[in-house]
């Protein structure tokens, strides 16, 4: 009886256990994960060199403090920097994501981790960026701008500040480490606040919702897979039960765990007869909320595109002419009218395309003996194309910043006729290397200060008399100027300008008379609005 007793229990034990295998592979075929939840499975991170403005006397400390943050973790571990990759920087990494595939797949790493520091006059800016995925596009990113501590350690202080909040942002907490029938174990403990009794949702991630210019995360689109209640929890590490599962088997090992976290709301505002008021136009105080004509307030979004001026004002113009025969002729204009648009496109924050049109109308003395008329009318006309990079010293575009450019000007002099000659019509021309700067004054007067000097290269003349068989030209250019911010896209721009064209002449040209040189000099007041689009 006893032998016939045994036979049946083994008979049963290898009947069970043929279940549980045919079982447990009937499971394991239900698992999918999809392509994005498996790029957000993060075990290793790399950390691209740091870079900043101050010869490396930020990057080396705050390199340190994101290595020892990853080396004390319970879910990331740091993973070696490849010594070849040296040369790719955290400089733009998020606008080459062909450069976060390379440090991915040499670093053998799921993630990346780059910094940046900038010191600008109103303090530090830091950047921290976290990469992941086959795409190479930045996940998430975290800055603090115009911090105003400069001591190494409170660097590191706010370095981990933005670690913490990079992983505080990731679309889940924790992952399932293991399981084994319905028990599972999750790296994630009373740290976080879970304690025994707690229970977890488990999520599949779908889909990334990025921003569709800067490519970082907005949102994102999960599924729910099952819950776990716990029931032992440890400082870093979490026990617990599948209570429920949207197929068997579906939660595995790399699942998602989101925490139960829900929205809360205040006491809502009920009527006499409790029921919810869900418009608060229909309120008795509604007149006092909202006034008697109430609109929709939306916040104005900032200019990304460009910019354009539109300015007028007066010139104090002076013409010199020193002719080898009569000697030193002069005309002068203290109130020149001009006008002067100017525009700005925007590629991307660094680079940018801009063009200027000057036109000045005014009139000069004829003071050269004997020549008539006595009055000649002259013209000014200007125009320019230029292109140019921005140097940002700060994360806000609107900030601190130095502009290096290059491009096209011309310079155009037309006065009337006289008998015998004593002006001509010139024109000058020449490309241009363009230093520009504008700093905002202080935090909390919305004005900026700024300075731009053209440096040109290989000036040339034309005149329709020649005032001698060759020239020689020199052009000086430079101009200060003052923004405020009357709106968020409207600004007074009040600016000087500053201007000399200086030639001398060698043989004797078409004139009856040459000229051994002449000179224009302008010193420009003008005034105008900006606006930003």
């Amino acid at each position: 009886m006893k032998l016939k007793t045994l036979r049946q229990y083994i008979l049963a034990s290898v009947i069970i256990g043929f279940v549980t295998a045919f079982s447990g592979a009937t499971n394991a075929q239900n698992v999918f994960i999809s392509d994005t939840d498996q790029d957000l499975t993060i075990k290793s991170v790399a950390i691209v060199p740091t870079v900043d403005n101050v010869s490396g006397i930020y990057a080396k400390p705050v390199e340190d403090e994101l290595k020892q943050l990853l080396n004390d973790d319970k879910q990331w571990s740091l993973s070696n920097y490849p010594p070849e990759l040296s040369t790719i920087r955290s400089t733009n990494l998020d606008e080459r994501p062909q450069d976060v595939k390379t440090i991915l797949k040499t670093a053998k790493a799921d993630a990346a981790l780059s910094s940046r520091i900038i010191k600008g006059p109103r303090g530090l800016s830091m950047t921290l960026t976290l990469f992941v995925g086959r795409e190479g596009l930045p996940l998430l990113q975290e800055n603090i701008a115009d911090f105003k501590g400069f001591d190494t350690a409170q660097v590191r202080a706010e370095i981990r500040k933005l670690f913490e909040n990079i992983k505080y942002r990731m679309p889940f907490r924790a992952t399932i480490l293991s399981r084994r029938g319905q028990q599972v174990t999750i790296n994630l403990g009373s740290n976080y606040g879970l304690k025994p009794e707690s229970r977890v949702s488990v999520v599949q991630i779908i889909k990334i919702n990025r921003h569709p210019k800067l490519h970082f995360m907005v949102s994102t689109e999960r599924e729910v897979l099952g819950r776990v209640k716990l029931f032992k929890v440890e400082p870093h590490l979490s026990f617990g039960y599948i209570e429920m599962e949207k197929d068997p088997g579906v939660i595995a090992v790399g699942s998602k765990i989101l925490p139960d976290e829900f929205v809360k709301y205040s006491v809502p505002v009920t009527t006499p007869s409790g029921k919810v008021m869900q418009d608060l136009s229909t309120r008795p105080d509604k007149d006092v909320a909202f006034g008697d004509d109430p609109q929709e307030w939306l916040p104005e979004r900032p200019p990304q595109f460009g910019r354009v001026d539109l300015l007028a004002g007066f010139s104090s113009y002076t013409q010199n002419a020193t002719l080898r025969t009569a000697g030193s002729v002069s005309g002068s204009q203290n109130l020149a009218p001009n006008i002067l648009v100017r525009g700005e496109m925007w590629i991307n924050p660094q680079w940018y395309i801009g063009a200027l049109l000057r036109q000045a109308v005014f009139q000069i003395d004829n003071e050269l003996q004997g020549s008539s008329p006595s009055s000649l009318n002259m013209a000014l006309s200007q125009y320019s194309i230029n292109t140019g990079y921005n140097f940002l010293l700060s994360n806000d575009f609107f900030g601190p910043k130095i502009q290096l450019g290059a491009g096209y000007i011309n310079t155009d002099f037309t006065i009337d006729d006289s008998t015998p000659t004593a002006f001509t019509k010139m024109k000058y021309g020449g490309l241009i290397l363009t230093l520009a700067g504008q700093f905002p004054l202080t935090d909390e007067l919305p004005i900026d200060l700024g300075a731009k000097f053209d440096f040109y290269v290989n000036e040339s003349l034309s005149e329709n008399i020649r005032s001698g068989d060759s020239s020689s030209s020199t052009i000086n250019s430079f101009s200060f100027f003052v923004d405020y911010r009357l709106r968020t896209r409207f600004k007074i721009r009040g600016e000087i300008l500053l201007e000399q064209f200086s030639t001398d002449f060698d043989g004797a040209g078409d004139r009856t008379d040459p000229a051994n040189s002449t000179s224009h000099k302008l010193t420009t007041v003008m005034g105008g609005i900006q606006y930003l689009f």
